[in-house]
């Protein structure tokens, strides 16, 4: 009898261990994926700007972003960025589809602040507001607001100076899993988003 009850519980700690990795193995895929999409947006930007001000506007937050990674190449895994975190701690709220905005907002007190946003069928739109604080992701609020969420890059974007955006912001898009787009908004070149 204790043999069997030994094995089924070598089969269950398998069984947990297996669920687990493979979070994990997700995790980390989207983490890759999501760094270089968003390495390749501001890339894109530097390249096809001939504004030196913006260009090295651009250039300086590619070096912001390995650092605020922390990796110096955009295809290694760092479970401790402040990125891998996030998806760990926010996976389980995700739908098929999911939007993720992260608003750092600087000043004298900064704040790193990431929303997810989930499309719904009825024209409405899901939003959790997540808030980095003292080394930890926390959800500090759930809500539901009408909000048809239609994003298209080129719909969003304006002339450097003219946008509403005081910060810089990225949007990802996510589709089961699997990174479509994380596109990169320098500061003043969004026009509005209302997210709350």
């Amino acid at each position: 009898m204790s043999n069997l009850l030994n094995c089924l519980i070598i089969f269950y700690s398998c069984g947990k261990f297996t669920d687990m990795n493979t979070h994990n193995k997700d995790i980390d895929k989207i983490f890759k994926e999501w760094n270089v999409a968003t390495s390749n947006s501001i890339s894109f930007e530097i390249g096809s700007k001939s504004n030196e001000r913006q260009k090295s506007l651009y250039e300086n937050r590619l070096v912001a972003l390995k650092r605020y990674l922390e990796i110096n190449d955009f295809q290694v895994l760092n479970n401790n960025s402040i990125r891998y975190k996030f998806l760990k701690e926010s996976l389980k709220s995700w739908n098929d589809e999911v939007y993720i905005i992260e608003v750092n907002k600087s000043g004298e007190q900064i704040a790193i602040i990431s929303y997810i946003l989930i499309p719904n069928q009825n024209k409405t739109s899901t939003i959790f507001k997540y808030e980095y604080k003292n080394g930890a992701w926390i959800k500090i609020n759930r809500y539901v607001k009408s909000l048809q969420f239609d994003y298209d890059k080129i719909k969003f974007s304006t002339a450097f100076g003219k946008g509403k955006n005081q910060n810089d912001v990225i949007v990802t898009l996510i589709e089961k899993n699997h990174i479509i787009s994380s596109d990169f908004f320098l500061f003043s070149t969004m026009k509005t988003l209302e997210l709350e």
